[in-house]
């Protein structure tokens, strides 16, 4: 019994020391719950934030998955055009879009909307156009389009390096000077005139270039396109919406101006693509020649790029003249013929030149007609790439076709050479402007297109969302 009392007062003790712990362990248990729950709650916070900013960025892809597509499939641009074909920017119709596809990646498996995501609130702003720095958004998209086609772009990452960036650069740079210097390669002489008076087969030879007209270079004069378009309404002309884009600029450095002629010249067509009929169903058929030159008509912006083609292919064709001894004495022999009643030397001289000149223009009328049928000429002449007889000039201005087959095939520029250096003294901002000008107006052809505006279509954009707690900022662009 003694034994049994001693140990019931030992378990008493033992019992009350238990006590003592388990309050401790309670206390340090609701310290560590504490903790546990802010941890829970920060991770659900957290957690939720992270669905919310993936609903948002899903919202915004699916958004700009509504791009335009003519423009996509008539010319690899991306854009939204934010009037959705109505004409009238809708920025309230976005943000709907926006909501309902947002709202779509908040929800469960049963459709209810996620605790915490309950959408309060969407809103954009800073939308960057394609007309943004004079074209700068659309020449940068362009450029980058022509880097993919050719695998540059991959070649820029992993093979160019700073050596050979510089290289290029330069190269381009010095193409641009060349044809520069060649588009300014012609010079006119200026002769003494003596009082006498030319005869009249002189004067033929005077008034060949006044006499030019279109109908002389084309295989078939009456498929000239005779589309006019409006300047007032094109964006080149045009008040624009306005975006954040324009500090962009085009980045213009010369290997990527040349990028950006390349991407005219591919998705743009020519004279020499259309040559055989106008097609109704094109906003202007000679659309690089617009580029080149900005007229309003389709046979304007034709016969002045011809007629530059002309007299650059007149003066690189004097030259050679003046350098072949056996052809400055055939032009020599006929101006002392029609020349000789005056017996003035100093005639004689001026129309001996007055025939070379005449010559070269006759061998560049061919040249031309040559070139607007898809054939190529050497980029400086010889004896054996001449064409066209002395005797034959003042023939082939009655029948300009005489000559249009090659007597050997001619290996050098194309018609779409030419124009490629004609593109290329042209600046960054009027090739992009006047690119888009051809963009919209064919885009417009389009069924259900007639209101589209390119500075309508958007190339990025940046959308602010709340959801409950939570606010984001976000901006997404094409790449």
């Amino acid at each position: 019994m003694i034994f049994l009392k001693k140990l019931f007062r030992r378990a008493a003790v033992s019992e009350r020391r238990s006590g003592q712990m388990s309050i401790w362990l309670a206390l340090g248990f609701s310290v560590f719950l504490a903790l546990y729950l802010v941890c829970l709650e920060s991770v659900r916070m957290q957690s939720a934030r992270r669905q919310a900013e993936q609903a948002a960025e899903s919202g915004l892809f699916s958004l700009f998955s509504e791009y335009e597509p003519h423009l996509l499939k008539e010319y690899s641009l991306f854009a939204l055009d934010t009037s959705f074909r109505s004409g009238t920017e809708n920025m309230d119709e976005i943000c709907a879009h926006l909501w309902k596809f947002a709202e779509l990646n908040t929800v469960d498996a049963e459709g209810k909307t996620q605790e915490g995501l309950a959408l309060q609130g969407v809103s954009v702003k800073d939308p960057v156009r394609l007309t943004d720095g004079q074209g700068a958004v659309f020449y940068r998209q362009a450029v980058q389009v022509i880097k993919e086609e050719t695998g540059l772009s991959l070649a820029e990452d992993w093979i160019f390096d700073e050596a050979f960036q510089q290289k290029l650069e330069d190269d381009s740079r010095s193409f641009q000077e060349d044809c520069e210097m060649y588009e300014g390669s012609v010079v006119d002489y200026e002769y003494e005139e003596g009082e006498e008076e030319m005869s009249s087969e002189a004067e033929n030879w005077d008034g060949m270039w006044n006499r030019f007209t279109l109908q002389q270079v084309m295989d078939q004069p009456e498929a000239i396109s005779q589309k006019e378009i409006s300047l007032e309404q094109v964006p080149s002309h045009r008040t624009l919406s306005r975006g954040t884009g324009a500090e962009l600029g085009t980045e213009d450095t010369v290997l990527n101006k040349q990028l950006f002629v390349s991407y005219l010249c591919e998705y743009m067509r020519h004279a020499a693509d259309m040559a055989e009929e106008s097609e109704n169903d094109r906003y202007l058929d000679y659309e690089l020649e617009y580029i080149c030159r900005g007229n309003a008509s389709d046979a304007q912006n034709l016969e002045e790029t011809v007629r530059r083609i002309l007299l650059l292919r007149e003066g690189v064709n004097y030259g050679y003249l003046l350098t072949d001894e056996e052809a400055k004495a055939k032009a020599e022999l006929l101006a002392v013929v029609l020349a000789a009643v005056t017996g003035n030397e100093a005639l004689v001289k001026g129309v001996k030149h007055l025939i070379l000149l005449g010559w070269a223009y006759g061998e560049s009328l061919v040249e031309v007609r040559q070139l607007l049928k898809g054939q190529e000429v050497v980029l400086v002449k010889t004896k054996e790439d001449w064409q066209v007889p002395l005797s034959g000039i003042i023939a082939l201005m009655g029948n300009p076709g005489a000559y249009d087959e090659q007597k050997t095939e001619q290996k050098g520029m194309s018609y779409e050479s030419f124009l490629r250096l004609f593109l290329t003294i042209q600046s960054s901002e009027t090739l992009a402007m006047r690119g888009l000008d051809i963009i919209e107006g064919q885009l417009q052809k389009n069924a259900g297109c007639e209101r589209i505006h390119v500075d309508h279509c958007i190339d990025r954009l940046t959308a602010q969302i709340w959801m409950d707690s939570l606010q984001m900022e976000r901006s997404y662009r094409y790449e």
